[in-house]
């Protein structure tokens, strides 16, 4: 809920930004934005009162986020999400990719005049015993992030809030980790058990 109450205001605040400008510009792109921000909320609201949802409600909720922000950045956002249907129904904590995302946007893709990619993929491990989560984003090479400890507004809250709820749900089974991948790209992997 806490993680919920960091990302939304300031999703909520851009988006509102930017509709205010669109229904001057371009009322067309203005109501589609306005249809992707209900969505939007619908599904996070929904998904806010359990502890677990399905995969595939994780990655509807993903959809409606960048297709929210595909409005604004228009051709700059190019985005792919890949859930093979054998996975549909494995539980996971809801907005759990969404801080991943939204780094990997306002990071990678953002600080970049031509934007770039985000491509979001769930996979078993080789022993099939465990979800391989990632987020994957080219732009902007990949800068450390602050430490954990670091409580400033803005500073690596999403990735904290991501690595303690890993903790909490899941104990050393689940594995975070945030690279640099041979191309360039910058990789968020989740590594959790399949219970």
């Amino acid at each position: 809920m806490l993680l919920q109450s960091q990302l939304e205001p300031h999703m909520l605040f851009n988006t509102l930004v930017n509709l205010r400008v669109l229904i001057g510009l371009d009322p067309a792109a203005a109501q589609q934005m306005l249809d992707r921000l209900g969505d939007y909320l619908r599904a996070t609201l929904g998904g806010s009162r359990a502890t677990l949802h399905p995969l595939t409600d994780e990655f509807g909720c993903l959809r409606d986020y960048l297709e929210l922000i595909a409005v604004r950045m228009g051709p700059r956002l190019a985005w792919q999400l890949d859930l093979p249907d054998a996975l549909h129904a494995v539980p996971v904590p809801p907005l759990l990719l969404q801080p991943l995302v939204e780094n990997a946007i306002r990071h990678g893709l953002e600080p970049e005049v031509a934007g770039g990619s985000v491509q979001v993929s769930a996979r078993t491990t080789a022993d099939g015993n465990q979800l391989l989560l990632q987020v994957r984003n080219s732009g902007a090479p990949l800068v450390t992030p602050q430490p954990q400890t670091d409580a400033r507004p803005g500073r690596s809250f999403g990735l904290a809030q991501v690595r303690e709820r890993l903790k909490t749900l899941y104990g050393d089974e689940a594995t975070f980790e945030l690279i640099a991948d041979s191309a360039g790209q910058t990789c968020a992997n989740i590594v959790i058990p399949l219970k």
